[in-house]
Parts: C-alpha cells; structure tokens; sequence
C-alpha cells in the first residue's frame, strides 16, 4: 500500500470522528526497526508507523494508521546467493488500554492488520507453497517470488512520556503474527500529539 492511500485513509477516519470531542483525538508519527520473519526468510528492515486516535473511555483508546515492516526493491531479475528482498506494509486498526502515572501513560495494545508481503528469495529446491517460481540458475538455485495479503494480530507495550499537555514522545515495542507463518517484532520512538 502506498503512503498515499495511507493518508488518505487516515484523513477518511479523522473526517468520520471529527465531530468527536477534540480533546480526545492525537495523532501518532513513529521510526524504528522491524524484525520480519516468515516461513522462507528472515529480513530486518527500517520502519515507520503513522496513526489517529481517539479515547473512546478513561482507560480506553482506538487507534488506526498505516505501518511500513520492510522496503526493498524486489523487482531485480537476479539475486546474490543468499540475498532475501521483502516489501511489506499493512493497515492497521486497535484497541489501547492505559495507566497513567506522573510522567506519561503506560499501554497495551492489541488489534489487527491487514499486510501485504511482497518478496523474492534464493532456493536449492522447490519454492515454498505460497511463492512461484520466477528463474532457475545453472547452479541449481532458483529464485522464488510471492506476493500475499494476510490479516494479522498485533500486541505491543509502549510509555508515553508527557513533554506538554498536548505533545508526548511515545516508546513501543510490539509483536505481529500473521497468515503464511509471517511474524514480526517491531521497536519505535515518536512523537504524539494531542488535537
């Protein structure tokens, strides 16, 4: 999915609550580092996650956005030995119960997303049921691709640190498990902002 049809999504939903109460909206922007794993390859990867909330009850939030889990070019016809190339990206939608203490918020998460996995790896054999063949080499490796959209579960545990009323720096790790053996950890810093 591409950051466009992200945002557009998000500026939908923030259209839909935007009768809410303003105080009880904020919107998240957050870096960090993805570990994905599937049945086939392992890829680390760079990542960021975009997202709108809102406090749906004193202990309660709901939070949806948009998730980047891996970026690589997988369009190459040839890999090196060994070479894995994943693209990965998912929207997501959860639920947020928090603890608030003198310096921020504690929460969990738990919710569901929707990725979409694109990639390409090196095999001595037959490629996995979810990939097609796309060459074989003279040295007997083939390179396989897919290309699958899977529903996912997400937890995660994360602190929010008060700077201000309306601004907090948000640190969060979760775990994502999904269809096609596909999982993942994640690790973020960013900044939330209170509307």
């Amino acid at each position: 999915m591409r950051l466009k049809q992200a945002m557009a999504l998000i500026a939908t939903l923030s259209g839909l609550i935007g009768s809410a109460n303003a105080d009880s909206f904020y919107g998240v922007f957050s870096v960090g580092y993805v570990q994905n794993d599937n049945q086939t390859m392992e890829v680390n990867s760079p990542s960021y996650k975009l997202g709108v909330g809102y406090q749906i009850a004193p202990q309660w939030y709901i939070e949806t956005g948009f998730q980047l889990l891996a970026e690589e070019n997988v369009d190459s016809t040839e890999l090196a030995i060994d070479e894995q190339q994943l693209e990965a990206s998912g929207i997501f939608i959860a639920a947020l119960g928090k603890a608030v203490g003198q310096s921020g918020e504690l929460f969990y998460r738990v919710g569901v997303m929707k990725a979409d996995l694109k990639g390409q790896y090196q095999a001595t054999g037959p490629c996995q049921s979810n990939a097609q063949l796309s060459t074989v080499g003279g040295d007997g490796l083939t390179v396989c691709r897919f290309d699958d959209g899977i529903l996912a579960g997400v937890v995660g545990l994360g602190y929010d640190f008060y700077i201000s009323p309306s601004l907090l720096v948000r640190a969060e790790a979760e775990h994502i498990r999904g269809e096609s053996d596909y999982s993942a950890n994640a690790f973020y810093v960013g900044l939330r902002v209170n509307f």
